[in-house]
């Protein structure tokens, strides 16, 4: 079986060749070497989708995000049981940001609560992008809400 891999590899322009000549870069693609991922690492992912400047929407989507902010705080802290890898995973379907990273960059987009409603944070693993309600100011409240969306969403975890 190695053989046939070898050999296959070869097939496409000596690639195996390649990799034995220069191992250590090809390291990432054959081997996990995934540490836990930072607070930074984790916002350096995402982008976000924000209104326009100066209307009221833009004004709560900053309340959400200082939430948000305060949330990666208490993982980063290791004070919830939300973990950084729970947000990818909700978020992209994938447990660990892949060695050439992801089709597109991971977005954060907004949506408005109805009156009288709460409705959880949701995302799409098709578009990469996590969705967050407008105008949360408790960073508890956001904690909940992303802790009960991650842990409603059973079918991405690891088993």
């Amino acid at each position: 079986m190695i053989l046939q891999f070898t050999d296959g590899m070869n097939a496409f322009g000596k690639l195996w060749d390649l990799v034995r000549k220069n191992w250590i870069a090809f390291l990432p693609l054959f081997t996990n070497m995934q540490e836990p991922m930072s607070k930074a690492a984790f916002k350096a992912l995402f982008s976000y989708n924000y209104s326009r400047r100066g209307s009221n929407h833009r004004e709560a989507e900053e309340d959400t995000i200082y939430c948000w902010e305060m949330v990666l705080n208490m993982i980063e802290d290791k004070v919830t049981d939300l973990k950084f890898e729970d947000l990818l995973i909700f978020t992209t379907g994938a447990d660990e940001v892949p060695p050439l990273g992801f089709p597109r960059k991971p977005s954060i987009d907004f949506y408005e609560q109805e009156a009288g409603l709460r409705r959880l944070p949701y995302a799409s693993t098709c578009t990469i992008c996590l969705y967050l309600p407008r105008g949360v100011s408790q960073e508890e409240e956001l904690h909940e809400m992303l802790l009960l969306a991650t842990r409603g969403s059973l079918g991405f975890g690891k088993v």
